[in-house]
């Protein structure tokens, strides 16, 4: 039977049940209004999919969110734990996102200003049919504080 242990939480997996979901993974930051995170998912798929076809799709997805001022840096292979994947970095004005979610007037909107840019790392990885995803947003001035530990997580990663 398979186990799951997450800092602290342990659980038996019976053998007919899938393991997906979401994991957030919170960074320590000196800026109580910065939250530093990777969100790491698992997922899957429910027919075999090339990477770049499913890579596309997740791009896709992040350009059609309408964020005004949205910026593509970087694009490309990688391979973690042997698994072969795509890792992308993209950049943003906070404030446009603000806007997008102003409706909801959120007190976590509050202290966002204009100008101030979000640096965000999407690594996606594809074995067969799993698919992990990971996307990591930092603020953009300190991107390369938090970019080399999320690098160095990566390196730790170890997929059955």
């Amino acid at each position: 039977m398979p186990n799951i242990n997450i800092a602290g939480l342990e659980a038996e997996i019976p053998e007919n049940w899938q393991v997906q979901g979401m994991l957030t993974l919170t960074l320590p930051s000196p800026d109580k209004n910065v939250r530093p995170n990777v969100i790491l998912t698992k997922e899957f798929l429910p027919r075999p999919m090339e990477l770049a076809e499913y890579f596309g799709r997740i791009k896709e997805s992040i350009e059609k969110r309408g964020i005004k001022d949205l910026k593509i840096s970087d694009e490309k292979d990688l391979v973690i734990s042997g698994v072969r994947g795509k890792i992308m970095v993209c950049s943003w004005d906070v404030s446009a996102m603000a806007a997008m979610l102003g409706k909801e007037k959120s007190s976590a909107l509050e202290n966002i200003k204009p100008g101030q840019q979000v640096k965000q790392v999407q690594v996606t990885l594809l074995k067969d049919q799993m698919a992990i995803n990971m996307t990591a947003s930092f603020p953009a001035d300190k991107f390369d504080i938090y970019y080399r530990p999320f690098q160095q997580f990566l390196k730790t990663l170890k997929i059955s």
